[in-house]
């Protein structure tokens, strides 16, 4: 049998951090945070309580890579291409992705929504999440103050609160819920 090349290994490790983050989030999301242990996330991934901690140095560590993972998914389609000026057309599509996003992973919505309302869950990663939200806040603000609205950061805030609000009620009500007129409704009152 042949050593394995470096680019082999890379990709082991690769897979084996993908089934602890894909185990996590999902153990996280159904029974909590504080209710899961690393060593329930080693046992169904399949792997050492001592392989986890080879990649992640605390369960704290990992909820923070499954965070900001989320967080940029989320947030890396504002601004299409850089440019620093959003248009309707891209807010649109923006709108379009976000909730695509909700319906295809909500897995991780329904850890994230859970997350943000325990403070001492909250305050492992609030710093990345601000650090993530308020310049997608600012981007938002600045696309209102060109559309002439008098409360642009207030309007900011509010399209990020009700996206929130759609992503708990969906994730909450996924059967009944109608989310195809939702994020038409948004895109005619947002845009």
């Amino acid at each position: 049998m042949c050593p394995r090349t470096t680019d082999q290994l890379t990709k082991i490790r690769q897979e084996k951090k993908k089934i602890i983050l894909d185990t996590a989030l999902r153990l996280f999301a159904e029974q909590g945070y504080h209710k899961t242990t690393i060593q329930l996330i080693a046992k169904e991934a399949g792997i050492s309580k001592g392989l986890v901690y080879n990649y992640f140095e605390s369960k704290e560590s990992l909820l923070n890579e499954i965070f900001t993972l989320g967080m940029n998914e989320l947030t890396q389609d504002l601004e299409l291409d850089k440019d620093g000026i959003l248009t309707r057309e891209k807010l649109i599509y923006y709108i379009n992705i976000t909730f695509l996003k909700l319906k295809g992973n909500t897995i991780f919505y329904q850890l994230f929504f859970s997350l943000i309302i325990q403070p001492q869950v909250f305050s492992i990663f609030q710093d990345k999440f601000l650090n993530l939200i308020i310049p997608f806040l600012n981007i938002l603000e600045k696309y209102y103050e060109t559309k002439g609205i008098k409360y642009s950061g207030a309007m900011s805030h509010l399209f990020g609160a009700v996206l929130d609000g759609v992503g708990i009620d969906y994730i909450v009500n996924r059967n009944n819920f109608p989310l195809e007129d939702v994020k038409k409704l948004v895109i005619e009152m947002f845009t």
